[in-house]
């Protein structure tokens, strides 16, 4: 609503300059000098007298009372202050947002893919795994509550020397552990294999032999490599169903080498003359290049230039990345097959690419986000350049990387391959989460049963860790801190769960009653403090989707939260006249939806009785 206001402001004042002064201003460029007021009773302040002052060659204050009387509406009321215009919305305003405005997901049929988090399947997550998903898993909420189709897509790097370690333990007779989750045991396995591949030269030879099977398709190693990744998937999603993360559909990279994408892609590339043959005298002589130093990308650069096939004739990762992406946008037509691979939790199904299958709409979208680490930024930049360069520039300004700072500890970041994610994977963040929560819940919500306590004690963990990951911007790093995360007072998702839960409280003792009639009353400051935030989450919610940013609806949502218990603590709901009563129910009830939208957005659970 108060996005609409901004632009009915910028419409009107642009039309009063084309009066007044006979100067054409573009509503664009007036829309980005209508702000938030910045002080008490200023809800939006205009700066354009300032903007033209110089052109007119009048001070900006004569400038804004001449524009004022054209700019009149119901909605606002507005004064001159040296200069600025400063407008403050009227009771109608309010009126017409608490009666009429409704939230709605209106479908644009853009297809969105956005892929995440691409764990390798020979491991469990740790936490800066976690990060990702939660962050990809965010944004795919974000954009489908905002009418986009969204595909969730898990890419698996089966091909990689990571699981041809842990397939040459897995063949030498090692078995899994009773009791224990597969991705864990595996992960063990891997960091013992690890160890082995580079102090042992027999142990290197036979993994790069594996190695070599996989990138062939052997029959044989092939099918034993995809049943020990395909347990270990199972293994991986049980942890992310546990934090409300589901998915559309995995790729295997094995699938795509044998689909031949990769080849097509290159083939793409070479005819529009962007992969070339290095120079005889190079340091790159004998392999296939993409030359960048002359792009303004890589300028700053001393050595742009990005080999996509060795010397030896084998790709890089890059090379297997430009034509993935080139397939998810539909420019390598869908040559993969389909097949189901899981009844999820959610009760949706999760598909698989397979060598045995049907055809899919998952490929052909219009977007494409991908969630990788911020170190990733320099081969992330070649995959964009080198769609632009092949005549696809659409696709180059719609291709995203969302890269993100990893998890921190005192010890130092996470590595697979040392083992240092032992102790703290995200199955143990989980589960200490949920055991630190109901200690918390058990002191303070005696009244409740323990079926009860363990139920909100899950919810209460899971949507500390979310809120916790997606609160800051994805590129800064984030430590993750148990007493800022379980805090029931603010800046946590345990905070927005129990200003949920008790503004939900207040509508179940008494329900709105719908025949009445009467004027909508507003007494306190804090009322009005309350809708003005709530007014504000159409042009949050935009921003946020504009920038891939849940972390903006993160933040709006504190503050809303923070309003809406201000208002709690000084206007009683229940017992008032009937027109107050009325009025402060449907703000209470208006408060609940937009809050609702957030969580959804953010993936924190929703809890009904707390």
């Amino acid at each position: 609503m108060i996005k609409e206001i901004k632009r009915e402001i910028a419409q009107k004042v642009c039309d009063a300059l084309a009066k007044e002064y006979s100067i054409a201003l573009e509503e664009r460029e007036v829309l980005n000098l209508v702000q938030d007021g910045g002080i008490e009773g200023v809800d939006v302040e205009c700066r354009v007298a300032f903007r033209v002052a110089k052109d007119v060659r009048a001070k900006p204050t004569d400038i804004a009372e001449r524009i004022i009387p054209h700019i009149a509406s119901k909605y606002y009321t507005v004064r001159n202050a040296n200069g600025y215009l400063n407008f403050t919305l009227t009771h109608t305003f309010y009126e017409e947002f608490l009666t009429k405005y409704k939230y709605e997901v209106k479908k644009n049929n853009v297809k969105v893919i956005v892929e995440y988090p691409s764990v390798n399947p020979n491991k469990p997550l740790h936490i800066g795994h976690l990060r990702n998903a939660i962050i990809g898993d965010s944004i795919a909420n974000l954009l489908e509550y905002t009418g986009f189709d969204i595909v969730r897509m898990d890419y698996i790097d089966d091909l990689g020397l990571q699981v041809a370690q842990s397939l040459w333990m897995c063949m030498r007779g090692a078995k899994p552990e009773e009791g224990k989750k597969y991705d864990h045991w595996l992960g063990e396995r891997y960091v013992e294999v690890a160890k082995m591949y580079e102090e042992n030269e027999q142990v290197r030879k036979e993994v790069e032999e594996i190695m070599k099977k996989l990138e062939e398709g052997e029959p044989t190693i092939s099918r034993l490599g995809r049943e020990m990744a395909t347990q270990c998937i199972e293994s991986q999603k049980e942890t992310l169903y546990s934090l409300n993360i589901y998915q559309d559909v995995l790729v295997w990279e094995s699938d795509i080498v044998h689909a031949q994408i990769m080849r097509k892609g290159l083939d793409i590339l070479e005819r529009a003359g962007v992969l070339k043959q290095a120079p005889a005298d190079s340091k790159y002589a004998g392999c296939k290049i993409i030359e960048l130093s002359s792009h303004p990308e890589f300028k700053h650069l001393t050595d742009a230039d990005k080999v996509l096939i060795r010397a030896n004739g084998v790709a890089t990762y890059t090379a297997k990345d430009i034509a993935f992406q080139m397939w998810k946008f539909g420019i390598i037509k869908d040559e993969l097959l389909f097949d189901t691979f899981a009844m999820q939790q959610n009760g949706e199904l999760l598909f698989t690419s397979a060598q045995k299958g049907q055809h899919s709409m998952f490929s052909g979208a219009e977007r494409v986000i991908n969630i990788i680490g911020i170190e990733q930024v320099y081969p992330q930049k070649v995959i964009k350049v080198a769609l632009e360069l092949a005549g696809f520039k659409k696709e180059a300004e719609r291709y995203v990387h969302i890269g993100y700072g990893h998890v921190r500890l005192k010890e130092g970041r996470f590595s697979g391959r040392k083992g240092t994610w032992i102790g703290y994977s995200a199955d143990e963040l989980i589960d200490e989460s949920i055991k630190r929560a109901r200690e918390l819940i058990s002191n303070k919500f005696k009244e409740y049963g323990e079926e009860e306590k363990e139920k909100i004690s899950k919810a209460v963990g899971v949507g500390a860790i979310r809120y916790s990951f997606i609160k800051i911007g994805p590129e800064k790093e984030l430590i993750f801190e148990w007493e800022k995360a379980l805090n029931f007072e603010g800046d946590s998702g345990p905070y927005l769960q129990y200003a949920y839960a008790r503004a939900l409280h207040i509508l179940e003792k008494e329900a709105i009653d719908n025949e009445w009639n009467g004027k909508i009353v507003l007494n306190d400051k804090s009322e009005i403090d309350l809708l003005r935030e709530m007014a504000k989450f159409p042009e949050v919610n935009e921003k946020a989707v504009n920038a891939y940013a849940p972390n903006e609806i993160a933040d709006y949502a504190i503050k809303l939260c923070t309003a809406f218990n201000s208002f709690y603590a000084k206007c009683r709901v229940i017992g008032e006249s009937k027109d107050v009563s009325e009025s402060r129910k449907r703000i209470v009830k208006k408060y609940v939806e937009i809050l609702e939208r957030c969580l959804l957005i953010l993936g924190i659970p929703i809890i009904r009785n707390m």
